[in-house]
């Protein structure tokens, strides 16, 4: 489905349980593969395929680097053993990183496809989760099951964000943490958005800010936070109000430059050009993605 087939107003408009079902639909249909322009050469399914979607994730920001891809956010060294859900699967590609740290893992996706791929990725790896298809607004999980629960870019897609989150405080074991990623509203992603709905009359036809966010990014809808808005809905869910937040994004959101052809070309020259430590100064503030670790307190409550 292109944005230009997306609803106006429909956030507001339709029913929770449409917009769960448009929004499944959009996912089976465009799943996370980073093939932005369809150059993605090996067959789904294969070793070579999640490798190269791998490659392309982790070389997208200077942020995801470390002794492993995503150690600066995932706690890779402290979680063997120890029971983890992951909420948005997609490729597979976190889940590959969780299964090889030696975690108990337990994955979950409101698709088919994202189900499959995990299964055969993990599969092809000879590495092991329980991985099933379910709607993290209604986990089927016994309370505080979890000593971690992480979920990268996929809870703002939902029809009621601030569900799962109950959801996840709820089978979280006392003292466990969440791991998030939303995105940001105050970012260089966020602005160009606005900008570009703003030239297309998108205001003037009764167009939201949030609903013009979410028209012109990826998923059927997705909703955007400052990092005030995020603390204060995870206290609200039940989380302890000492929250931590980082802003990050990709290289890529430096320069608002199409992706196709000559500027393509183009913006790929530029990028290499920008040093990492200047490209993630810039994006820890105003990157596209909001970053939080959130805790249940030891008490249960």
């Amino acid at each position: 489905m292109s944005i230009e087939a997306k609803l106006p107003n429909r956030i507001e408009s339709t029913t929770h349980d449409l917009l769960q079902a448009e929004s499944k639909g959009w996912w089976e249909a465009n799943p996370m593969s980073y093939d932005w322009h369809k150059t993605l050469q090996p067959s789904e399914g294969t070793r070579e395929f999640y490798e190269e979607v791998d490659r392309r994730f982790f070389s997208s920001s200077p942020s995801y680097r470390g002794k492993r891809p995503f150690d600066r956010w995932i706690p890779l060294d402290q979680i063997r053993g120890k029971r983890v859900l992951e909420i948005g699967c997609g490729l597979g590609t976190h889940a590959q990183l969780l299964s090889e740290a030696g975690c108990e893992l337990t994955c979950i996706d409101l698709t088919d496809k994202a189900v499959e791929n995990t299964r055969l990725r993990l599969h092809l790896r000879g590495l092991r989760a329980d991985i099933r298809r379910m709607d993290a607004e209604t986990m089927d999980f016994a309370d505080g099951e979890f000593d971690l629960v992480w979920s990268w870019g996929v809870i703002h897609h939902s029809s009621d964000t601030e569900r799962i989150i109950r959801q996840v405080f709820r089978v979280l074991k006392p003292g466990g943490e969440f791991r998030l990623m939303v995105y940001h509203r105050r970012s260089l992603s966020g602005l160009y958005c606005l900008v570009r709905g703003l030239l297309a009359g998108k205001f003037f036809k009764g167009m939201s800010a949030q609903e013009v966010l979410s028209f012109y990014t990826d998923g059927y809808l997705a909703r955007f936070y400052t990092r005030r808005e995020l603390r204060a809905l995870l206290v609200r869910c039940g989380f302890s109000p000492e929250i931590e937040t980082h802003v990050l994004g990709q290289k890529s959101e430096l320069l608002p430059l199409p992706g196709k052809g000559a500027s393509g070309r183009l913006k790929r020259a530029l990028l290499r050009c920008i040093p990492d430590r200047l490209a993630e100064s810039v994006l820890s503030v105003a990157g596209y993605f909001l970053f939080a670790t959130a805790r249940k307190s030891a008490l249960g409550r």
